[in-house]
């Protein structure tokens, strides 16, 4: 089965992005044990320093529409919670987004409902 991931990272090597901060999405398509990158996606941040509300997050699921999850490096439990009630994943993990997806794509993870 194939998978749409979208990963939050500046310059493609290391996931360092908060989710709300984010203006640089990755998406990658993992397919068995390996993935390969796609295309990357700009938007503007839906944190503006103190606080936010899910209409800003609309705006970058609409972006993500078509991915199945999300990897950053951190995510605000609130956030991390509405993003899945719309239907993504939410995978926090902060390094080299080579090792990340390897380990997410060999962990099978994706697959479990």
């Amino acid at each position: 089965m194939s998978h749409l991931v979208a990963v939050t990272t500046r310059d493609g090597k290391v996931v360092q992005e908060h989710f709300g901060h984010a203006q640089h999405f990755h998406i990658v398509r993992i397919e068995g044990d390996s993935y390969t990158y796609v295309e990357s996606r700009e938007s503007d941040p839906s944190c503006h320093g103190e606080g936010h509300d899910t209409s800003s997050f609309d705006t970058i699921l609409a972006l993500l529409h078509d991915c199945d999850a999300v990897v950053t490096a951190q995510i605000g439990p609130g956030a991390s919670a509405y993003v899945i009630s719309r239907g993504l994943r939410v995978f926090e993990a902060r390094g080299f987004v080579d090792e990340i997806l390897t380990e997410l794509a060999s962990s099978g993870l994706l697959d479990k409902e």
